[in-house]
């Protein structure tokens, strides 16, 4: 098993390894490892902090120290399945406009 110190520098040093790359090799597959190891980097990192985002979330929620936003509280509001949804007002995927001003005339009643 790699150290935590290790472990929490290896996304820094695959985008150092693979900057290294892209400048100092001059063939074509060299660049593009370089970019590869650079894209890794990026991933892992990222990963990493999103991982690090939900156990964070979920520590605060189960030991009750810190509230939930609202976002978060409506969404786990939220019902799960189609079934316990409501059911539509209407088919219609947009609203009828309120007033026929706001809407432009059609060209062929323009004179």
């Amino acid at each position: 098993m790699v150290s935590k110190p290790i472990y929490e520098l290896l996304p820094y040093v695959y985008m150092g390894l693979g900057v290294i790359g892209v400048i100092s090799l001059e063939t074509s597959w060299g660049k593009l490892g370089g970019v590869i190891l650079i894209g890794a980097g990026i991933v892992v990192q990222q990963l990493r902090a999103r991982h690090r985002a939900v156990d964070r979330l979920f520590r605060k929620r189960s030991d009750g120290s810190a509230p939930l936003p609202e976002p978060a509280r409506a969404a786990m509001d939220e019902p799960r399945s189609r079934r316990s949804m409501p059911e539509p007002q209407s088919r219609r995927s947009m609203p009828e406009p309120q007033s026929r001003r706001s809407m432009p005339e059609p060209r062929s009643k323009r004179t």
